[in-house]
């Protein structure tokens, strides 16, 4: 898993791969090959499921379906929520119309600064066994605001005092400002 681009689901892999399904792996394979594209290929060097990250926002996300993944670009200054499909199929328009949708919603809550699709293709015709990665990145404001890098900022710092059984600095550092997710 550490070296690209030796690709594999290993049970290194089951946190970050959330969409689990009782047929198919196609769903879990597009996920496993964005993660990897997304992190060697672009650079976002944290990228954690869009679930449980989610969950610890106030007020919670109300999204029916989120997206798989949040993701940081420390280099871009570039906060960026992706949702990956999969498809044995040769044709992967409806597959990005889908992770778009979903992506479009939680951009609603003004959570990232852009959000991509990506559609990973395997065709069951084709004999070589080749996929293919598609991607989507509608455009959407490139710069997230000061107000969300101070809030990232604080909710980091949260984490940490967390971990160090700091409780009372944990929670001042998640205190409301200007109106944004504690």
């Amino acid at each position: 898993w550490s070296c690209a681009p030796n690709l594999r689901i290993s049970t290194d892999f089951l946190q970050l791969v959330r969409d689990f399904s009782v047929t198919g792996r196609i769903g879990e394979l597009a996920q496993g090959v964005s993660y990897a594209y997304w992190k060697w290929e672009r650079g976002y060097s944290w990228i954690a499921d869009f679930g449980p990250w989610a969950a610890q926002l106030v007020p919670p996300y109300g999204g029916k379906k989120l997206p798989d993944f949040v993701m940081f670009n420390l280099a871009t200054d570039d906060i960026a929520i992706m949702e990956a499909k999969g498809t044995r199929g040769a044709s992967h328009g409806g597959a990005m119309c889908a992770a778009l949708r979903q992506c479009k919603a939680a951009m609603k809550g003004k959570l990232a600064s852009r959000s991509y699709g990506s559609v990973f293709t395997l065709d069951s015709k084709n004999p070589m066994g080749i996929g293919t990665l598609h991607i989507r990145d509608p455009e959407g404001k490139r710069e997230i605001s000061d107000e969300m890098k101070y809030y990232l900022f604080r909710r980091s710092y949260a984490s940490w005092f967390d971990l160090a059984g700091d409780e009372v600095r944990a929670q001042e550092c998640r205190r409301r400002i200007q109106g944004l997710p504690e």
